[in-house]
Protein backbone atom coordinates (compact mmCIF):
# COMPACT_ATOMS: atom_id res chain seq x y z
CA UNK A 1 0.00 0.00 0.00
CA UNK A 2 1.27 3.31 -0.84
CA UNK A 3 2.00 6.14 1.97
CA UNK A 4 -0.86 7.91 0.86
CA UNK A 5 -2.92 4.53 0.83
CA UNK A 6 -2.31 4.34 4.44
CA UNK A 7 -2.90 7.44 5.48
CA UNK A 8 -6.30 6.95 4.37
CA UNK A 9 -7.40 3.59 5.36
CA UNK A 10 -5.67 4.99 9.15
CA UNK A 11 -7.41 8.41 9.06
CA UNK A 12 -10.62 6.83 8.18
CA UNK A 13 -10.62 4.41 10.34
CA UNK A 14 -8.41 5.60 12.90
CA UNK A 15 -6.45 2.55 13.26
CA UNK A 16 -4.35 1.53 15.92
CA UNK A 17 -3.71 -2.20 15.52
CA UNK A 18 -2.06 -4.70 17.08
CA UNK A 19 -1.60 -8.57 15.66
CA UNK A 20 -1.71 -11.28 18.34
CA UNK A 21 -0.89 -15.16 17.30
CA UNK A 22 -2.87 -17.52 20.03
CA UNK A 23 -4.56 -20.26 19.84
CA UNK A 24 -7.61 -19.46 18.31
CA UNK A 25 -5.25 -17.87 14.63
CA UNK A 26 -5.12 -13.83 14.54
CA UNK A 27 -7.02 -11.37 15.53
CA UNK A 28 -6.87 -7.62 14.52
CA UNK A 29 -7.49 -4.90 17.26
CA UNK A 30 -8.67 -1.64 16.78
CA UNK A 31 -7.35 0.63 19.89
CA UNK A 32 -7.02 -2.64 21.96
CA UNK A 33 -10.65 -4.18 21.05
CA UNK A 34 -11.22 -7.30 19.10
CA UNK A 35 -12.25 -5.78 15.47
CA UNK A 36 -15.25 -8.47 15.39
CA UNK A 37 -16.60 -6.37 18.54
CA UNK A 38 -15.52 -3.04 16.96
CA UNK A 39 -19.24 -2.15 15.96
CA UNK A 40 -22.73 -3.31 16.54
CA UNK A 41 -24.13 -6.17 14.50
CA UNK A 42 -25.33 -4.40 12.02
CA UNK A 43 -29.37 -4.91 10.29
CA UNK A 44 -27.67 -3.54 7.07
CA UNK A 45 -27.02 -5.99 4.26
CA UNK A 46 -23.71 -6.11 2.19
CA UNK A 47 -25.53 -4.04 -0.30
CA UNK A 48 -26.76 -1.42 1.79
CA UNK A 49 -23.44 -1.20 3.58
CA UNK A 50 -22.38 -0.64 -0.02
CA UNK A 51 -24.63 1.75 -0.66
CA UNK A 52 -23.87 3.86 2.46
CA UNK A 53 -20.39 3.52 1.79
CA UNK A 54 -20.78 5.47 -2.08
CA UNK A 55 -21.95 8.67 0.15
CA UNK A 56 -19.41 8.70 2.20
CA UNK A 57 -20.08 6.84 5.50
CA UNK A 58 -17.52 6.00 7.50
CA UNK A 59 -19.29 3.77 9.89
CA UNK A 60 -20.67 1.72 7.04
CA UNK A 61 -17.31 1.26 5.81
CA UNK A 62 -16.25 0.15 9.52
CA UNK A 63 -19.07 -2.56 9.56
CA UNK A 64 -18.16 -3.70 6.17
CA UNK A 65 -14.80 -4.09 7.23
CA UNK A 66 -15.66 -5.74 10.54
CA UNK A 67 -17.63 -8.38 8.74
CA UNK A 68 -15.66 -9.37 5.92
CA UNK A 69 -11.47 -9.08 7.40
CA UNK A 70 -11.27 -11.90 9.60
CA UNK A 71 -12.16 -14.56 5.89
CA UNK A 72 -10.11 -12.26 3.61
CA UNK A 73 -7.23 -12.57 6.01
CA UNK A 74 -7.84 -16.00 6.28
CA UNK A 75 -8.32 -16.98 2.52
CA UNK A 76 -4.68 -15.29 1.76
CA UNK A 77 -2.76 -16.15 4.90
CA UNK A 78 -3.65 -19.87 3.86
CA UNK A 79 -1.42 -19.63 1.03
CA UNK A 80 1.02 -17.10 1.78
CA UNK A 81 1.49 -17.74 5.42
CA UNK A 82 2.87 -13.84 5.73
CA UNK A 83 0.63 -12.07 8.49
CA UNK A 84 2.15 -8.74 7.24
CA UNK A 85 1.59 -9.54 3.48
CA UNK A 86 -1.69 -10.15 4.09
CA UNK A 87 -2.78 -7.51 6.01
CA UNK A 88 -1.42 -5.37 3.42
CA UNK A 89 -3.79 -7.37 1.55
CA UNK A 90 -6.94 -7.01 3.58
CA UNK A 91 -5.94 -2.75 3.94
CA UNK A 92 -5.14 -2.69 0.24
CA UNK A 93 -8.21 -3.74 -1.00
CA UNK A 94 -10.26 -2.02 1.86
CA UNK A 95 -7.98 1.49 1.33
CA UNK A 96 -8.89 0.28 -2.71
CA UNK A 97 -12.55 0.48 -1.66
CA UNK A 98 -13.12 3.96 0.25
CA UNK A 99 -10.73 5.89 -2.47
CA UNK A 100 -12.94 4.23 -5.25
CA UNK A 101 -16.25 4.18 -2.82
CA UNK A 102 -18.63 6.73 -5.66
CA UNK A 103 -17.79 4.83 -8.66
CA UNK A 104 -18.50 1.11 -6.30
CA UNK A 105 -20.99 -1.11 -8.43
CA UNK A 106 -21.34 -4.99 -6.79
CA UNK A 107 -23.41 -6.76 -6.76
CA UNK A 108 -22.39 -9.84 -4.22
CA UNK A 109 -19.82 -8.08 -1.66
CA UNK A 110 -18.01 -11.67 -0.38
CA UNK A 111 -18.02 -12.89 -3.72
CA UNK A 112 -16.57 -9.52 -4.87
CA UNK A 113 -13.64 -9.21 -1.80
CA UNK A 114 -12.79 -13.08 -2.37
CA UNK A 115 -11.78 -12.04 -5.94
CA UNK A 116 -10.16 -9.09 -4.77
CA UNK A 117 -8.03 -11.07 -2.58
CA UNK A 118 -7.10 -13.49 -5.27
CA UNK A 119 -6.02 -11.15 -7.61
CA UNK A 120 -3.66 -9.20 -5.20
CA UNK A 121 -2.00 -12.69 -4.06
CA UNK A 122 -1.56 -13.94 -7.17
CA UNK A 123 0.06 -10.19 -8.26
CA UNK A 124 2.03 -10.63 -5.22
CA UNK A 125 3.19 -14.51 -6.37
CA UNK A 126 3.87 -12.84 -9.87
CA UNK A 127 6.14 -10.09 -8.52
CA UNK A 128 8.36 -12.80 -7.09
CA UNK A 129 8.66 -11.32 -3.61
CA UNK A 130 7.09 -14.21 -1.70
CA UNK A 131 9.35 -16.17 1.22
CA UNK A 132 12.54 -18.41 0.45
CA UNK A 133 10.17 -21.21 1.75
CA UNK A 134 7.10 -20.34 0.00
CA UNK A 135 7.05 -23.17 -2.51
CA UNK A 136 8.89 -26.04 -0.13
CA UNK A 137 6.06 -25.62 1.96
CA UNK A 138 3.12 -25.82 -0.93
CA UNK A 139 3.82 -29.52 -1.15
CA UNK A 140 2.40 -29.40 2.46
CA UNK A 141 -0.29 -27.25 2.34
CA UNK A 142 -3.66 -28.42 4.06
CA UNK A 143 -7.07 -27.82 2.88
CA UNK A 144 -9.00 -24.48 4.30
CA UNK A 145 -11.37 -25.11 7.09
CA UNK A 146 -14.49 -25.61 5.30
CA UNK A 147 -12.87 -26.76 1.82
CA UNK A 148 -15.45 -27.00 -1.08
CA UNK A 149 -15.11 -29.57 -3.52
CA UNK A 150 -12.80 -26.91 -5.87
CA UNK A 151 -10.38 -26.86 -2.97
CA UNK A 152 -10.03 -30.53 -3.12
CA UNK A 153 -9.26 -30.31 -6.98
CA UNK A 154 -7.08 -27.82 -7.06
CA UNK A 155 -4.93 -28.66 -4.04
CA UNK A 156 -4.88 -32.56 -5.16
CA UNK A 157 -3.51 -30.96 -9.05
CA UNK A 158 -0.74 -28.67 -6.79
CA UNK A 159 0.46 -31.18 -4.88
CA UNK A 160 0.70 -33.66 -8.10
CA UNK A 161 2.83 -30.94 -10.33
CA UNK A 162 5.31 -30.54 -7.40
CA UNK A 163 5.90 -34.07 -7.22
CA UNK A 164 6.12 -34.35 -10.60
CA UNK A 165 8.54 -32.04 -10.81
CA UNK A 166 10.53 -33.84 -7.42
CA UNK A 167 10.69 -37.25 -9.68
CA UNK A 168 11.84 -35.38 -12.55
CA UNK A 169 14.79 -33.83 -10.47
CA UNK A 170 18.15 -35.28 -10.79
CA UNK A 171 19.12 -38.20 -7.99
CA UNK A 172 21.58 -35.86 -6.10
CA UNK A 173 19.17 -32.84 -6.31
CA UNK A 174 16.18 -34.82 -5.57
CA UNK A 175 18.23 -36.49 -2.21
CA UNK A 176 19.10 -33.17 -1.36
CA UNK A 177 15.81 -31.58 -1.74
CA UNK A 178 13.99 -34.21 0.28
CA UNK A 179 16.43 -34.11 3.24
CA UNK A 180 15.71 -30.44 3.09
CA UNK A 181 12.27 -30.25 2.89
CA UNK A 182 10.97 -33.72 4.56
CA UNK A 183 14.19 -34.47 6.79
CA UNK A 184 14.29 -30.99 8.30
CA UNK A 185 17.51 -30.94 7.76
CA UNK A 186 20.13 -27.77 7.68
CA UNK A 187 22.62 -27.08 5.12
CA UNK A 188 25.33 -28.08 7.01
CA UNK A 189 24.04 -31.30 8.46
CA UNK A 190 23.31 -32.31 4.73
CA UNK A 191 26.87 -31.62 3.92
CA UNK A 192 28.04 -33.71 6.56
CA UNK A 193 25.57 -35.86 5.76
CA UNK A 194 26.46 -36.85 2.17
CA UNK A 195 30.23 -35.64 2.31
CA UNK A 196 29.75 -32.94 0.08
CA UNK A 197 30.25 -28.85 0.79
CA UNK A 198 27.36 -26.44 1.80
CA UNK A 199 27.67 -24.63 -1.56
CA UNK A 200 27.25 -27.52 -3.62
CA UNK A 201 23.71 -28.37 -1.15
CA UNK A 202 22.85 -24.60 -1.95
CA UNK A 203 23.36 -24.67 -5.20
CA UNK A 204 21.25 -27.77 -5.47
CA UNK A 205 18.33 -26.91 -3.68
CA UNK A 206 18.54 -23.74 -5.73
CA UNK A 207 18.35 -25.69 -9.05
CA UNK A 208 15.23 -27.45 -7.09
CA UNK A 209 13.12 -24.75 -5.83
CA UNK A 210 13.60 -22.93 -9.55
CA UNK A 211 12.13 -26.29 -11.40
CA UNK A 212 9.40 -26.50 -9.08
CA UNK A 213 8.16 -22.43 -8.93
CA UNK A 214 8.57 -22.73 -12.90
CA UNK A 215 6.30 -25.32 -13.00
CA UNK A 216 4.03 -24.28 -10.31
CA UNK A 217 3.49 -20.57 -10.97
CA UNK A 218 1.30 -20.80 -13.81
CA UNK A 219 -1.04 -23.23 -12.44
CA UNK A 220 -1.03 -20.89 -9.16
CA UNK A 221 -1.79 -17.43 -11.55
CA UNK A 222 -4.54 -19.61 -13.63
CA UNK A 223 -5.82 -21.31 -9.98
CA UNK A 224 -6.12 -18.20 -8.74
CA UNK A 225 -7.37 -15.61 -11.44
CA UNK A 226 -9.74 -17.97 -13.65
CA UNK A 227 -12.43 -17.99 -10.93
CA UNK A 228 -12.08 -13.65 -10.95
CA UNK A 229 -12.01 -13.80 -14.66
CA UNK A 230 -15.10 -16.03 -15.24
CA UNK A 231 -17.07 -13.66 -13.05
CA UNK A 232 -17.19 -11.22 -16.15
CA UNK A 233 -18.14 -13.28 -19.04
Amino acid sequence: MSGEGRGIFAAQLHVDYAICMGNFGVFLYFSGRNVDNLMPESSHSDLELISMLKRGDVVAFDMLYSRHWSRMYQAAFHLLRDQDVCMDIVQDIFAWLWEKREQLDIQAVPAYLRSAVRFKVANYIRSGKVRADFYTELAGLSFPQTPGPQDYLELNDLKAIIQQVINHLPEKCREIFLLSRDGQLTNQQIADLLNISIKTVEAQKTIALKRIRAAVDPYLLAMLLLPVLTQYK
